[in-house]
């Protein structure tokens, strides 16, 4: 990949260049003016300020033609990534695969007796694993159960396509409706059971008993849990747990880390369809310039070029991944490169070093491992699956929103609309793409014409944070009355 941080450089340069042109024009004013005439002097400092002028409008105008379209609320670096992302597209690389896998399903044979399997299995559906990272309780358990819920009876109609359509109406189609249809009648079935698009996975503090039988995190604890800590090395241990139990599923092809105070920002169709739309991590294991790989906390820690790890392998990122598969399967066989950041990776709470070495595992851990795999270019340069305002932070977390911020515009300001997020169109998309299978008909079957399925991008998160404690009420509010807010957020 073409790195345009060279450009952004030479911008910083010119903006230097400028600086002391300016200077040398003062000190030559100053100086000369008592030692030459003035119309001797004046065509010097006239084509001095030209240059200063110059250089001016050239900084403003680099600025502007690379940043300023593609600026990032989470992170002002971005547009210098998104950039790449648009250079990658000129160079005739498509910002995903033709066939993905919202498109890959693996039909399983089906019979009466089929019906104690599950719908994704039979359809071969792919799903997502929501992997949550917590401390305890979850706040916003009952968000996430409405959120849930409105994705039951939910099928990719790509999927059923591939389907025998002769048999459609027969007691196939019977059997196949009611595994896959929103069977509320049947109260053995949870709200996971009667969704197909996602899996859910807790790691929370051992010996935590924060879920009723009634959430929709009953039993979905990981095993083998660790107690963690903010920035502690913890978190990256916490991270690969959660990898390694959702891996034992098949059908989990996308592996997304959530935090206990974050909410989706879309319906869970739309964030399906975009995540199995994209072919890359939403992680940032891409080599750039080396004050954005925080090269800083590296070289205060001399074992990791003693162990292996060398300079233009060290990568920054968000904590919040979404992993393919195949990242996702390094991340958990990996027990080197661990035990590596467990040595030399730690922070001024570990008691190890004091706070002008602090290093951050969750923060490093998992790209730098792409990187030594040389796996950096399937990541997309980004990783803002996870919106976080750090314009207003507070100390060292993002901000944290108050009950009153908490409103339906909010979280249509957070998919951000002026980055190229058509979340309108995206939403739309999806609702064509998925159905209910006890709507469906012969002709979902046979495979009408169906408009050409929306893509949000990279650039655009799917989730959002930090909603603490308090929003909780205020936050499911804005869920479940979307029709009269005018914001979607549940599926139809």
């Amino acid at each position: 990949m073409v790195q345009l941080d060279i450009i952004l450089a030479v911008v910083g340069l010119l903006s230097c260049a400028n600086a002391v042109f300016y200077y040398i024009f003062v000190a030559i004013r100053a100086k000369w003016s008592q030692h030459c005439h003035r119309s001797a002097c004046k065509p010097i400092l006239w084509s001095l300020v030209g240059v200063s002028l110059v250089l001016i409008v050239g900084t403003a105008a680099a600025f502007w033609v690379l940043c300023f379209p593609f600026w990032h609320p989470v992170s002002g670096f971005i547009c210098v990534a998104k950039m790449n992302l648009l250079l990658e597209q000129w160079q005739g690389a498509a910002p995903q695969s033709h066939i993905t896998q919202l498109d890959s399903c693996r039909h399983s044979s089906i019979s009466p007796a089929t019906a104690s399997a599950s719908c994704a299995s039979i359809l071969g559906m792919p799903k997502i694993a929501l992997l949550f990272l917590a401390r305890d309780a979850l706040p916003h358990q009952e968000l996430w159960k409405a959120w849930l819920g409105s994705a039951a009876g939910l099928v990719n109609t790509k999927c059923v396509k591939g389907l025998p359509c002769q048999t459609f109406g027969s007691s196939y189609w019977q059997t196949l409706q009611e595994v896959c249809g929103d069977t509320h009648h049947n109260s053995n079935l949870t709200i996971l059971d009667r969704q197909h698009m996602f899996s859910v996975y807790v790691h929370n503090w051992p010996n935590s008993t924060a879920f009723d039988p009634d959430s929709v995190f009953y039993n979905q604890e990981v095993p083998y849990r660790v107690e963690t800590e903010w920035g502690g090395h913890s978190l990256a241990e916490a991270s690969k747990r959660l990898l390694r139990t959702a891996l034992q599923d098949p059908l989990n092809q996308r592996f997304v880390l959530i935090s206990e105070d974050s909410i989706p920002l879309y319906p869970p169709a739309t964030i399906y369809q975009q995540l199995m739309l994209e072919d890359k991590s939403r992680i940032n294991a891409c080599k750039l310039m080396f004050w954005r790989r925080q090269m800083n906390r590296y070289h205060k820690h001399p074992g990791f070029g003693n162990e292996g790890i060398m300079p233009d392998m060290w990568r920054k990122h968000w904590q919040w991944f979404a992993l393919i598969r195949k990242h996702a399967q390094v991340v958990a066989d990996d027990k080197t490169i661990i035990d590596i950041f467990a040595k030399h990776c730690y922070t001024f709470r570990e008691g190890k070093k004091n706070k002008e070495q602090e290093c951050f595992s969750d923060e490093h851990y998992i790209s730098t491992l792409l990187a030594m795999h040389g796996l950096d270019h399937e990541t997309d340069c980004l990783g803002v699956n996870m919106h976080a305002d750090w314009a207003h932070k507070n100390g060292s977390h993002p901000k944290a929103y108050t009950q009153e911020e908490t409103t339906p515009g909010l979280l249509s300001s957070l998919r951000l609309p002026l980055h190229g997020c058509n979340y309108d169109a995206a939403i739309d998309s999806s609702n064509h793409v998925f159905k209910h299978m006890n709507t469906l008909s012969e002709r979902d079957c046979i495979g009408d014409p169906q408009p050409p399925v929306q893509w949000l991008g990279y650039q655009c998160p799917m989730f959002a944070r930090k909603f603490p404690s308090d929003t909780v009420s205020t936050a499911l509010d804005v869920f479940m009355e979307q029709d009269s807010h005018g914001v979607q957020l549940l599926s139809r």
